[in-house]
């Protein structure tokens, strides 16, 4: 894996007051996938997760909650398909 297969660049421990994973639309590959629902995999250079979109705010921040286990076990469930 290489930094260009992360769909959406997040800090993982960054945490919104809900206790989710939050980041900007401004740092997705393709910001027109990012929608509630939707498993992307987020991260930096540091750490990578799949995470599953939970909401898309108005001002463009991105919250998700990050699906436990290691990346290789849900990476097969990310759709890279072009629409």
């Amino acid at each position: 894996m290489t930094e260009l297969d992360i769909d959406l660049i997040a800090d993982l421990n960054a945490q919104d007051d809900e206790g989710l994973g939050w980041t900007t639309l401004a740092d997705a590959r393709e910001p027109d996938r990012v929608q509630p629902g939707v498993l992307l995999l987020a991260g930096n250079p540091s750490g990578r997760a799949v995470v599953r979109v939970v909401t898309v705010d108005d001002d463009g921040q991105v919250h998700f909650e990050v699906l436990p286990g290691p990346v290789a076990k849900d990476l097969h469930l990310i759709d890279r398909t072009v629409a």
